[in-house]
């Protein structure tokens, strides 16, 4: 006589798994189609990749130019490269920086903290792409710069 056999506890929880997955999956492009469909979360995925692409470069042309500022001689009692409220003379602006054609640089100082101290800001200005047009936005990086004896 044959023995009648039926599902094991693995094989049931393994099927729930399954349709536990199918029904998530179901509901989740469901809830994509209302807010636009998948093709709107995959443009929004490539906005945010777009978007973090131009921040990275906006900053490292920001560093780039911040550490250029940093290596000029800034001596006390031969003159001051870092005047406020101008550019220093070796950093004009660029609209648009080399290389990159969505991007403008400039170079501007403040009068710091204390005496032969100014602050420096570098600021990378960018247009970002987007569905709806063009966004502007930009970056700043500010350091002090000392003279040196």
């Amino acid at each position: 006589m044959r023995t009648q056999r039926g599902f094991t506890i693995v094989e049931v929880l393994i099927a729930l798994a399954i349709v536990a997955i199918a029904v998530l999956g179901a509901a989740a492009t469901t809830a994509l189609q209302s807010s636009g469909g998948s093709a709107g979360a995959i443009s929004f995925g490539q906005a945010a990749v777009t978007r973090g692409y131009y921040q990275s470069t906006a900053t490292m042309l920001a560093q780039d130019r911040l550490e250029q500022v940093k290596r000029v001689q800034y001596r006390v009692g031969i003159g001051d490269p870092f005047a406020p409220g101008s550019p220093p003379p070796d950093f004009p602006d660029e609209a648009p920086v080399t290389g990159f054609p969505n991007f403008s640089r400039q170079v501007r100082v403040a009068a710091g903290p204390a005496a032969n101290i100014s602050q420096v800001t570098v600021t990378v200005a960018f247009t970002l792409p987007t569905a709806q047009g063009a966004n502007q936005e930009s970056i700043n990086l500010k350091t002090l710069v000392a003279a040196r004896p």
